[in-house]
């Protein structure tokens, strides 16, 4: 066990090497999509609370701008992740930007998270139910129980499925096809995948547990950190480590889900 740790964290260490490295070399055009990023979803945020008194038609195109705008750069940026993590680094622009059909496909595949979500939330407490009658209290159950077990769960499966936006991108398949995949090629990488999220956001932690601390300054430092280091880091090593998985899967191009899944 102690061995394939260490196998686990020598990859993802690699991994992070690996995509720093492509950080430094095109540093401005990764941090420089993140910050876009930043400011879209910051604006997105505001906006609701000036246009109160607009009509519906007005309400409605600012949302559907958001929505495109934002995901649509997400898009960009997991293209461009891709791309220098495969050694290209210059392509011509229509390269990196998204046909509708992926758009509409990642946009599907973002609600299929939120439904899965739901309905785990809907499994655990049925299967903790029984534990109100076993003499536990019914609120530390429902707040305390429930949540705990909803998120272990969710997080290994939206970790399993997490690559599915590069194979809308990169293989160009629907959005049940790139979950089929993504389950597909992390099975036996789980817990290199598990090594390298938790060092990338350890700065996002360490963020939080100051902010709340009131150390409201520090908090800040560690935030734009996130904003200009942490964030632009994920997205190529995420793409390096897919890169690595497609350079390393044996098997077809439609795999079975339930096969994959342990």
């Amino acid at each position: 066990m102690l061995e394939f740790l260490k196998e686990s964290t020598f990859k993802a260490n690699d991994v992070i090497f690996r995509a720093l490295d492509i950080l430094k070399k095109h540093y401005f055009s990764i941090a420089g999509l993140c910050f876009i990023l930043f400011v879209i979803s910051q604006l997105a945020t505001y906006f609701p609370a000036y246009f109160l008194e607009s009509n519906l038609i007005a309400k409605v195109t600012l949302m559907l701008l958001s929505i495109v705008l934002f995901f649509g750069l997400q898009l960009v940026l997991i293209k461009r992740a891709i791309l220098l993590s495969q050694g290209v680094e210059h392509s011509s622009l229509m390269r990196y930007i998204p046909s509708t059909k992926q758009f509409v496909n990642f946009l599907f595949g973002l609600v299929l998270c939120s439904l899965l979500t739901g309905i785990v939330t809907v499994v655990s407490g049925i299967i903790c139910f029984p534990l109100i009658y076993l003499g536990l209290d019914k609120d530390f159950v429902t707040f305390e129980i429930v949540p705990v077990m909803t998120g272990i769960i969710v997080t290994v499966l939206l970790l399993r499925i997490t690559f599915f936006p590069f194979f809308i991108l990169e293989k160009n398949v629907n959005v049940f096809r790139a979950v089929k995949l993504s389950v597909a090629f992390t099975k036996g990488n789980f817990f290199k995948i598990v090594t390298l999220f938790f060092f990338l956001a350890l700065t996002s932690i360490i963020s939080f547990v100051l902010l709340n601390l009131s150390y409201g300054m520090i908090a800040l430092f560690f935030t734009a950190i996130g904003i200009f280091l942490i964030v632009p880091l994920v997205s190529l090593a995420m793409a390096v480590a897919y890169t690595d998985m497609v350079e390393e899967y044996k098997g077809g191009d439609d795999p079975e889900l339930f096969k994959n899944i342990i």
